[in-house]
């Protein structure tokens, strides 16, 4: 696989515009779509034609990519990454790298699809038709447990994190669930 946007600050570098011609390579053609089509539209200027030869030959791709938009809101700024991001958190498989996105990291979204990924826990839609696609739901990780869901949602509370109101909301649905 190319470039692994919850690994190693790969989000934050892209999306400063640091966008490497390697970061294309490897990825999958229908499973990456967006992150491919990402890559492209936000590329440097100069590395832009190699990257959509590279994209033509390898994926299928014809014509160049535009940033998508919000049709609902034209001024959402973070449709596109949300588009993105709810594609690769499906493809990150570890739990640990998973657990320091949702712990450490800056960007909301990406801590929000990565402590979702690892709870199935889904966020109320908004009351704005616009926004309302972002509830960062998602699969939840095939390895977490009941049990496993329950001690990510201690560690969270414990350690304060941006998501200790909805952990401890989670962790009282878990419990009735039991009752």
């Amino acid at each position: 696989m190319g470039v692994k946007i919850f690994r190693s600050d790969n989000w934050n570098r892209i999306k400063n515009g640091n966008i490497l011609r390697r970061d294309i390579m490897g990825l999958h053609p229908n499973r990456d779509k967006e992150l491919i089509r990402y890559l492209i539209a936000h590329a440097p200027e100069a590395s832009r034609s190699s990257m959509m030869k590279y994209a033509a030959e390898k994926y299928g791709l014809d014509e160049m990519p535009e940033p998508l938009e919000n049709i609902d809101d034209p001024n959402d700024a973070r449709y596109e990454d949300y588009v993105v991001l709810r594609e690769q958190v499906v493809r990150e498989e570890d739990a640990d790298v998973l657990k320091d996105a949702a712990l450490y990291n800056s960007d909301y979204d990406m801590a929000a699809f990565a402590f979702c990924r690892l709870t199935g826990y889904r966020f109320p839609s908004s009351e704005c038709d616009a926004y309302s696609y972002r509830t960062f739901s998602c699969n939840t990780l095939p390895e977490m447990t009941e049990e496993s869901i329950r001690e990510f949602c201690l560690e969270v509370i414990e350690k304060g994190g941006r998501f200790k109101e909805a952990a401890t909301k989670y962790l009282c649905v878990l419990c009735d669930a039991d009752r």
